[in-house]
């Protein structure tokens, strides 16, 4: 006699990169984390500065997913 586990389904996640901004520290947000080369260019909407930046620097964010219906 086998015995099935009910599981729980996972949560959807989706993945941001967010790195602060060399002049005024505010926070910026990549979304497209795999197309993205080791340095990147971004620019500050609060100063209006543009940094080139390092993929290492990335802090990685999950956070929960926006969409109403979920991926199958």
């Amino acid at each position: 006699m086998s015995v099935l586990k009910l599981q729980r389904p996972r949560k959807a996640v989706y993945e941001r990169g967010t790195v602060a901004c060399r002049k005024c520290a505010a926070p910026l947000h990549v979304n497209k984390l795999k197309a993205l080369a080791d340095e990147f260019s971004l620019h500050c909407r609060k100063c209006g500065d543009r940094g080139i930046y390092l993929k290492r620097d990335l802090n990685i964010e999950a956070l929960p997913e926006r969409r109403r219906k979920p991926r199958q």
